[in-house]
């Protein structure tokens, strides 16, 4: 009979009271990300509204800007700008006054006089300026070559072929507003609603022009549109901010457990 003592960290085979067993491993509840549908499309919103906010703020603190410091008699000045072309004429894109979409920011109730004063870079140069109905002075322009502004805050312009064959311009008769002489030139013009371009040439016809430019204009409603431009740009803001920083908070703030 083996009498040897049985260790009692060992228990006897086929005895399973006494085989031990490990404890349970804790395991850690499954926390809930917090991103929703509705927490995501709050974030979108709020970026969106962020994003909006930004152009109207931009654009009314510019026109405040240009109402307090860009003034010149009681006018909106813009920078003078150098332009010249080998052709006949300087020639405008076609401005559409009072019509749909931003034409409205042009209109007679918003836009007062307009005045434009060109400068012959040659001081003894004879210059005509004028503006006239676009298709009016697109004949007149047809065979002629001749250089297009098509952004003048930019001095953007593209060339057009053409003869160099024109009737000296004071001799129409479509021009609404016009002013030609020797030396610097200023033309006023009181906008009307239609489609307009502005043009500069020398006054008997002949090509080469070299001259600097600036435009002005009176807009008694520019502080309004400004300040309605800040509100609405602050609303915007306002709402995009409050929409995201409630969103990121809701993320950050851990479940509460029991």
């Amino acid at each position: 009979m083996n009498d040897r003592p049985i260790s009692p960290l060992v228990a006897p085979a086929g005895d399973t009271t006494q085989q031990d067993t490990l404890p349970p491993v804790p395991t850690r509840p499954v926390q809930p990300s917090g991103w929703t549908a509705r927490s995501v499309t709050s974030l979108v919103v709020g970026c969106l509204l962020a994003f909006i906010a930004l152009p109207l703020l931009g654009a009314g603190g510019t026109a405040l800007w240009a109402h307090w410091t860009q003034r010149d008699a009681g006018m909106v000045t813009s920078d003078t700008e150098a332009f010249s072309t080998a052709g006949s004429a300087l020639a405008t894109v076609p401005t559409h006054l009072g019509t749909s979409g931003t034409g409205w920011l042009y209109a007679p109730a918003v836009l007062g006089p307009v005045r434009m004063r060109v400068t012959p870079v040659n001081p003894g140069s004879d210059l005509f300026v004028g503006v006239g109905p676009s298709a009016e002075v697109d004949r007149y322009l047809a065979t002629a070559g001749h250089t297009v502004i098509s952004d003048f805050w930019t001095n953007t312009t593209y060339t057009i072929d053409g003869g160099t064959a024109l009737t000296a311009p004071a001799a129409q008769t479509f021009w609404v507003a016009s002013s030609t002489g020797v030396g610097p030139r200023t033309m006023v013009w009181e906008p009307t609603d239609g489609s307009w371009t502005v043009v500069v040439m020398n006054a008997d016809g002949r090509s080469g022009i070299d001259v600097t430019a600036d435009l002005a204009a009176r807009i008694p409603a520019l502080p309004w549109i400004a300040i309605g431009l800040l509100v609405v740009g602050g609303l915007f803001a306002t709402g995009g901010i409050l929409l995201i920083s409630t969103t990121v908070r809701r993320r950050s703030t851990p479940p509460s457990t029991v």
